[in-house]
């Protein structure tokens, strides 16, 4: 399915770091969840606001907010005020320093109700850790109804944490995907034919060294560089990552959903190639030296890189940009997957969790409940205020359904902070590149495979200490391999390997195959 982010910027960040700790007073999230849930039954019998007093929900989103966040989240309040007399308090945590501060929000004991979690946002980091709070049966039937009446049982079942529930996941899967983003304009200015290949793309790099002095041909940084490893490496081999890049290394193979096929990512085919590659365009000059140390890079919207690996709807993003700020760009997608399998990360790819502290529980899911499903406030949350950020234009058949396409009013990008746990309905830009909406229809509808263990949720009690260890590692020695800074590469990938073993990764792999064997086998019963 087309997710709604096909409207909006994708901000598709690739890392994730391991939780340090979370919890407090020695109390498990089942121990507060068992106290608080006993409160909640007998504190609210009505949803009428009458009988509601007021409550401000503390919510926290991923990335950098504009002065139109807080327009809009006035906008939302006012409905929310009216329906369930609650409001919604917005916090963000960039994404320069969300992989630091996400886990020092539950460490530290800090007061919130609400915040964005995946697959790659330490769902089952602090779910093991007992940082969310559970959401049984008996409070999603009470308190989210839309949600349960919406939400398909397998939503569920696959975003458990040890037989409990502790997202609301969004109804939408996320097919997998990077291509690669260009000035065209460039491309035909070096008199060089459509590029198809890396190949190509490094002909073109090449000239752009040459021929545009102060710029740097590729846009990256030590978060983002993973990107490109993707594109070249994992995703045309149909391979993800089984829990997370800054994890564990394992992937699994995704195109054969009858088998689990576990390897890490450090010995898939052309992988040392790839790290050979990267060194040769870092002596070439596509990457920039801060880039080992920036966590994010704004180089291609400013004129100052020519490339920049990312999504599909990140290449819109630029196209629509472009086309107000420099009209003499023009924006290509190097479609480097067309026709190759695509994974997804499931229903665990974007979701709503809630502090295991909260004292607003049955607030903080009517809220979930009506961003979620109630059309006039998802419409907000997703495209900003109707008549002044957006509007719907009309509809589109693609694949066969029938979609909302939606004309842009504001230039102030909206949507820009992780909302995506909010995205249950789908939608067209007006605007967009040539092939946008062909590539996005075969992407999301022909490309798209499942797996049983699309999104599997690891449970690290058992190695907690390993994991972490893993982390640490990874997250130092990704960003030199990944951006030729080593000396020698393939040394440099041996100690890499030698740390992680060291680090417990022989203990961490039997432990997500023993788990990963028993969510294959339950999906297949």
């Amino acid at each position: 399915m087309l997710k709604k982010s096909l409207l909006r910027l994708a901000a598709a960040v690739s890392c994730a770091a391991i939780l340090a700790g979370c919890g407090s007073s020695g109390t498990t999230g089942q121990q507060t969840t068992s106290s608080n849930t006993k409160s909640v039954s007998s504190s609210t019998s009505s949803s009428d606001t009458g009988e509601l007093s007021p409550v401000t929900l503390k919510m926290y989103f991923l990335g950098d907010a504009n002065d139109q966040n807080q327009v809009i989240f006035d906008a939302i309040n006012v409905k929310l005020k009216e329906k369930i007399n609650a409001t919604i308090e917005p916090h963000y945590l960039s994404w320069g320093d969300y992989l630091q501060r996400y886990p020092l929000l539950f460490s530290s004991g800090e007061d919130f109700d609400m915040i964005y979690t995946a697959s790659w946002a330490f769902y089952s980091e602090t779910a093991s850790k007992g940082g969310f709070y559970e959401l049984t049966p008996e409070l999603i039937d009470k308190y989210a109804p839309l949600v349960k009446k919406n939400l398909p049982e397998n939503a569920w079942n696959t975003t458990k944490i040890n037989g409990k529930n502790y997202m609301i996941p969004h109804n939408n899967y996320w097919a997998n995907h990077f291509g690669i983003v260009i000035r065209g304009d460039l491309r035909k200015k070096y008199g060089m034919p459509e590029i198809k290949t890396i190949e190509q793309l490094e002909e073109y790099m090449q000239k752009v060294v040459e021929n545009e002095p102060g710029m740097i041909p590729v846009e990256t940084s030590r978060n983002e560089a993973e990107f490109m490893m993707r594109t070249m490496v994992l995703y045309p081999q149909g391979r993800f990552y089984l829990v997370g890049q800054n994890t564990n290394p394992l992937t699994y193979d995704f195109t054969n959903p009858d088998k689990i096929d576990l390897k890490p990512f450090y010995e898939l085919d052309g992988f040392t190639d790839y790290i050979k590659k990267m060194k040769e365009w870092n002596q070439k000059g596509f990457f920039s030296k801060s880039d080992l140390t920036a966590t994010t890079s704004e180089r291609f919207a400013a004129g100052k890189s020519a490339v920049r690996f990312h999504n599909i709807d990140q290449a819109n993003y630029y196209y629509q940009l472009a086309k107000k700020e420099h009209p003499d760009w023009e924006i290509e997608f190097i479609n480097i997957l067309e026709g190759k399998p695509l994974g997804s990360s499931g229903y665990l790819g974007n979701g709503v969790g809630f502090n295991a502290r909260t004292k607003n529980i049955e607030r903080a899911l009517m809220a979930a409940d009506l961003l979620n499903y109630d059309k006039e406030i998802n419409f907000m949350i997703n495209n900003g205020i109707p008549g002044v950020h957006s509007e719907i234009i009309g509809t589109e058949t693609v694949e066969g359904q029938t979609i909302d396409k939606i004309r842009k009013l504001d230039s102030a990008e909206v949507g820009s902070i992780s909302s995506w746990c909010f995205s249950n309905s789908f939608s067209l830009p007006e605007e967009s590149f040539p092939g946008f909406k062909e590539i996005s229809a075969s992407y999301y509808y022909k490309q798209k495979m499942d797996h049983p263990l699309d999104g599997m949720a690891f449970v690290t009690d058992s190695v907690n200490t390993q994991v972490a260890s893993n982390a640490n590692i990874m997250s130092e020695y990704i960003p030199i391999l990944y951006l030729g800074f080593s000396k020698d590469p393939e040394a440099a990938l041996a100690e890499f390997k030698q740390k992680l073993k060291e680090g417990g990764e022989d203990e961490v792999n039997a432990e997500l195959l023993k788990q990963a064997q028993a969510v294959f086998e339950a999906a297949k019963k």
